[in-house]
């Protein structure tokens, strides 16, 4: 039986993002930066070239919800279920900016530290750029050395905004999180 993918596209303050889950959880989460849906759906099928894709909201409903409460400013820990493909390295370090509190930003060197790897903060960086579950893996909490913003995969713009919504105003070196 081919795995069935359901997805969805919802406004938030930042523009429209397609959301799309599997029955493990939330695979894709991006903003659609005025594309239409298919691209991210393009994405979608490349990871899973025998996955049955249909739009439907309805299996997403919590996820949808959870981000409705993220966007109205209700602080919020995106604790759910993720069906996540990439290489070990990825996993890793997806798993350890999940552990990035909401306010807070990390470097890619201190993410590249937390997951054994201390000389990897380019791969880490590369990792960030590869998440195709942003704000459920908030990559757009990590930083550049320095407090320098860094990439972003929706632009630097949204990063902001996502940081500012967050409650962090500052981008300035002293701001890093020196969290392990």
């Amino acid at each position: 039986m081919a795995k069935k993918i359901h997805y969805t596209q919802l406004d938030s303050p930042w523009g429209s993002l397609f959301l799309a889950g599997t029955d493990r959880g939330i695979c894709a989460c991006r903003f659609m930066n005025g594309k239409d849906e298919a691209g991210p759906i393009a994405a979608v099928m490349k990871k899973n070239s025998e996955a049955l894709i249909k739009e439907d909201r309805v299996p997403l409903t919590p996820a949808v919800e959870l981000l409705r409460r993220y966007f109205s400013g209700e602080p919020e820990r995106f604790l759910y279920p993720l069906d996540l493909q990439g290489s070990t390295f990825q996993i890793r370090t997806w798993s350890a900016l999940s552990d990035i509190p909401l306010g807070r930003i990390v470097t890619y060197g201190q993410i590249a530290d937390r997951i054994g790897s201390p000389r990897a903060a380019r791969a880490v960086g590369q990792a960030c750029g590869s998440n195709q579950v942003v704000l459920f893996v908030p990559c757009h909490r990590v930083v550049a050395a320095h407090g320098k913003l860094g990439g972003f995969g929706g632009g630097l713009q949204l990063k902001k905004a996502l940081l500012r919504h967050e409650g962090f105003f500052s981008f300035q070196r002293s701001a890093v999180s020196d969290q392990k």
